[in-house]
């Protein structure tokens, strides 16, 4: 086991605890490193494919939408301007 690294913020898939994940590096049998990922917590160990990983999807905030007036993207929602009114001037 070489290169012990703890990835902060990953749950372990098998008991489910927060910051308990590393990768390290082991050789095969025909001397290729392999990365693997286990838990410090329990006996959870698999071999660490980052392809396989997906990654989360983006979290909307006001700064990766578009503005009034700009053409969405085909993925984005249309921004309308709101006109508010005030009851007791009606």
């Amino acid at each position: 086991m070489r290169n012990k690294r703890f990835i902060a913020g990953a749950t372990c898939p098998q008991c489910k605890l927060l910051d308990k994940i590393f990768v390290y590096l082991d050789s095969d049998d025909a001397g290729q490193d392999i990365k693997w990922r286990a838990c410090a917590s329990c006996d959870f160990s698999e071999p660490f494919d980052a392809d396989a990983i997906t990654p989360p999807a983006e979290i909307l905030t006001r700064v990766n939408q578009n503005r009034v007036g700009e053409q969405p993207l085909a993925h984005e929602v249309a921004v309308e301007a709101v006109k508010l009114i005030d009851p007791k001037n009606n």
